[in-house]
């Protein structure tokens, strides 16, 4: 039986379809900020251990760990590394991300997993050099040796943004620093940006998760502003812990609205 050409399209077409149904239902486990978001994230933490930053030791770590069927990650651990301080700084690191499971024809599965950790020396003390670190000043408390994550319902103090300014309050951070879009000015977008993140023992925050979006540039704008800031941690117990917690940010153009003819 002789198969016409759009015969042997359609079936071309129909075994692509389903190599890339396949393909969308097995994966290898993701952060749950996504790939981009997590790599900076991590990168905003790093410490450099001083002694591998006056030795000019730069390379890549590579950490692997064990994900099971829900994304909980475990048996950290480093096979090779061009410092032990900074392998244990990579491992610190990576015990920070949250991962979704990875999939196998659309079922969560356990599996095994790494992630790339990169030290430049170069990099660091320039970015330190043209625009320090901000610090927490000292707590009264010490950080939770664990690496577990707590509920702010669960907590003694629940985290709160820190300003060297004690008068100023978030709101007037929001309305001093937020940038509306160009993209939401010129199609009139507004609304309510609500994220969900955890703020670490070292007052910056993680695995930031967009719940309610907006679009029109609100979003990435909303995770610009609060990874820009500094959080006080919350406390359990007399620790400092790891924390999730959520901020609404809204973006809200005034009443003379339409592109650049209004306040924002």
């Amino acid at each position: 039986m002789k198969i016409s050409n759009k015969s042997l399209l359609i079936i071309a077409l129909i075994f692509m379809s389903l190599g890339l149904n396949l393909n969308a239902q097995t994966k290898s486990p993701e952060p749950k900020s996504g790939f981009p978001l997590t790599k900076k994230i991590i990168h905003n933490h790093l410490i450099y251990p001083q002694s591998a930053l006056d030795q000019k030791k730069s390379g890549k770590i590579t950490v692997y760990y064990d994900v099971d069927a829900d994304g909980n990650a475990t048996n950290y651990r480093v096979e090779n590394s061009f410092d032990d301080e900074c392998a244990a700084e990579a491992i610190r690191l990576v015990k920070m991300i949250e991962w979704n499971p990875a999939l196998n024809l659309g079922k969560p599965v356990a599996c095994k997993d790494y992630y790339n950790v990169e030290f430049s020396a170069k990099s660091y003390k320039k970015a330190e050099e043209k625009n320090p670190r901000q610090m927490l000043p000292e707590q009264k408390y010490p950080a939770e040796k664990s690496n577990k994550v707590y509920d702010v319902k669960d907590l003694y103090q629940t985290p709160k943004p820190y300003f060297v300014n004690p008068d100023v309050t978030m709101a007037a951070y929001l309305r001093t620093n937020l940038r509306f879009p160009d993209q939401a000015k010129q199609f009139e977008i507004q609304g309510t940006v609500t994220l969900e993140f955890i703020v670490e023992t070292d007052g910056r925050v993680s695995n930031i998760i967009v719940l309610n979006s907006v679009g029109g540039g609100c979003d990435n704008e909303a995770i610009r502003l609060i990874e820009d800031l500094l959080w006080i941690p919350g406390v359990k117990n007399d620790s400092l812990v790891r924390a999730r917690t959520t901020q609404d940010i809204t973006f809200q153009i005034g009443s003379r609205n339409y592109h650049d003819g209004n306040s924002y």
